[in-house]
């Protein structure tokens, strides 16, 4: 029996989040840190995915060391996007430290236009990135989403020690469409997963905390990338672990973002993915990759790219139900364990209060009925 419903799920939730990258900076100096791109999708398009809609955005902070432990996020900072017709966008400062927002529904690149990003920190002579463009490729459309029922290694607590274990779970993957344009196309994936979280200890729906709509950045945070020459395969996306898993009890949606990039900025997210996960001794370190930004007036250090891509996108749904075999909701008994004094963990009865994630009660429009 688990002892502890809390820091059971914690510890499940630190072994199988990764980061999909880290900004490694020289040991005594400081870099801005520039994550930013532009697509041919506006905020409109994207609601029709379906989503919430997704504005462009510009995360900055300062990265310091070779232990890459930030040194904040930069509020204050003036955003410029340009064009080479001469054109200008500013971006604004939104509530979450350090994000800025291009907050236009219906802009989005055009094909065969150059875009330039400018960023000036308070007090510093800014930035600039190379100019860019989208790549003039033939894409064909999005393929389907699936998934096999797949195993793989975790860490799983025995006796209060973690223990490698072989587990039961599903790869998603995609499925790519042939490619005819005779031309590589470089794909870079991201996804997004929302589940819904229901409080175990609740018996009706009726009651007003009993489901909850949960988001977690940090939960399927890794990208994928793949060079395709010919289509016609499936590519692996994420795995996911089907027992214990409450993203997975009641429903899980995946909305599944394909970017075809140019060569360069498929390079820099290939070379960063290698150095982050490789980890090998000798590896150079991140801070060495090829950036496309730089300072406007001197040396100063900036990490990063600004990319302009071809966006694609699409939604998946998932729960247990759809496996071959039957997976027990457990949430109910951890939840009825003996806590002592202080009685059930507070999510147990208000799913407002979930551990790890985000969560709402307000179900969104796209949400398959």
């Amino acid at each position: 029996m688990l002892k502890n419903f809390k820091y059971f799920f914690l510890f499940l939730f630190i072994v199988s989040c990764i980061e999909p990258y880290e900004f490694v900076i020289p040991a005594g100096s400081q870099a801005l840190v520039v994550e930013a791109f532009i697509s041919d999708k506006s905020f409109t398009e994207t609601k029709s995915y379906p989503s919430d809609g997704r504005y462009f955005s510009v995360k900055l902070s300062y990265a310091g060391d070779v232990a890459n432990v930030p040194t904040g996020a930069i509020s204050g900072a003036s955003i410029l996007l340009i064009n080479d017709l001469g054109e200008q966008w500013n971006y604004s400062e939104s509530a979450e430290a350090g994000i800025y927002s291009l907050l236009d529904e219906n802009f989005k690149a055009q094909q065969g236009i150059k875009y330039k990003l400018q960023v000036y920190p308070p007090n510093d002579s800014g930035y600039e990135s190379d100019w860019e463009e989208m790549p003039i490729v033939e894409t064909p459309l999005m393929g389907g989403i699936g998934f096999s029922e797949t195993e793989a290694k975790r860490y799983k607590i025995e006796s209060s020690e973690p223990v490698l274990k072989t587990i039961k779970g599903i790869t998603a993957n995609i499925t790519l469409p042939g490619n005819t344009s005779q031309d590589r196309i470089f794909y870079r994936w991201e996804c997004e997963p929302m589940w819904i979280y229901v409080a175990p200890l609740l018996e009706s729906e009726t009651e007003p905390f009993y489901r909850c709509w949960a988001t977690d950045r940090n939960y399927l945070a890794d990208y994928v990338l793949q060079v395709d020459r010919a289509g016609s395969y499936r590519k692996d996306l994420f795995f996911l672990e089907t027992i214990r898993n409450e993203r997975l009890f009641e429903d899980l949606s995946v909305l599944v973002l394909q970017y075809a990039v140019n060569e360069e900025y498929y390079s820099f997210w290939n070379e960063m993915q290698q150095q982050v996960q490789g980890g090998a001794l000798f590896d150079a370190p991140p801070y060495n990759l090829k950036s496309n930004l730089h300072a406007i007036d001197g040396e100063k250090a900036v990490s990063g790219y600004f990319g302009v891509v071809q966006e694609q996108a699409k939604r998946w749904y998932f729960n247990v139900d759809d496996l071959s075999y039957n997976v027990q909701n457990t949430l109910k008994g951890d939840c009825l364990v003996d806590y002592g004094p202080g009685g059930p963990a507070e999510e147990c009865e208000d799913c407002r209060f979930y551990s790890f994630g985000t969560t709402t009660t307000t179900k969104p429009t796209w949400w398959r009925q």
